[in-house]
């Protein structure tokens, strides 16, 4: 209980205006029962629809909480798209600090309180408030003087990923569906998006797709923030 987590607060964006609402709400449901499944390992508390639209977790690692919100982020754009025409997407706040009450039960997130939930919270308020034309998605809180530089790394990342088109977006969940952050090769590229997509791709293609994605650039750049902020929050542990 002495540890920095990492807690994350996220919300559909413009949930009011769907034209399917509750469907959307379905399929995040779904969604969520998958990635609490998947990384059962690292995640300290489940993510948890605690409102309608909003939902809340606390993760064991910074790495973690980005692949989660890269693969629930592209996931849900894409199913949403698929099943009611609509893309839909989320907003984010991930807050790093101590918890004021323990985790009474991993299979939930209620209950549970402290400066990680508020710092999580003020971040998601923030995008709110400032969502950088619509590119920004996520940001963190940490209470250290280097908040304004990791969220200047995030911003980038986030216009990067705004930009995918839903064919890039198809590629680049291939991709961190199956390598997370680790590096890949291009035949691991193929094999995925074959899986994924259930059609075979060219050598060229799947070539153009990783070029076109900066998928490479963009998985390096988020296991090294990663990397960056863990060892901020090692340092507040000791």
């Amino acid at each position: 209980m002495d540890t920095h987590k990492i807690a994350l607060i996220a919300d559909i964006v413009s949930s009011k205006k769907l034209n399917q609402r509750r469907t959307t709400q379905d399929i995040l449901s779904r969604l969520l029962t998958s990635i609490n499944e998947r990384f059962k390992n690292t995640i300290a508390s489940n993510l948890t629809i605690t409102l309608g639209d909003e939902f809340q977790g606390i993760v064991d690692s910074m790495e973690t909480a980005l692949l989660i919100i890269d693969w629930l982020t592209l996931k849900l754009q894409l199913e949403t798209k698929k099943e009611t025409g609509e893309e839909v997407t989320l907003r984010w706040g991930i807050g790093i600090g101590r918890l004021s009450t323990p985790i009474k039960n991993r299979k939930i997130s209620i209950g549970t309180d402290g400066p990680a939930y508020w710092h999580a919270r003020e971040a998601i308020d923030t995008v709110h408030q400032y969502n950088d034309y619509g590119q920004l998605n996520e940001r963190l809180k940490t209470s250290t003087l280097e908040d304004d530089f990791y969220n200047s790394v995030i911003r980038l990342q986030n216009v990067l990923r705004s930009d995918w088109t839903t064919s890039q977006k198809e590629t680049a969940f291939a991709i961190l569906d199956t390598c997370g952050y680790a590096e890949f090769t291009n035949q691991t590229v193929k094999a995925a998006l074959n899986q994924y997509l259930n059609q075979s791709f060219s050598e060229q293609t799947v070539s153009k797709r990783i070029i076109s994605t900066h998928i490479k650039q963009y998985t390096q750049s988020r296991r090294l923030l990663a990397e960056k902020i863990e060892e901020g929050r090692r340092a507040y542990d000791h």
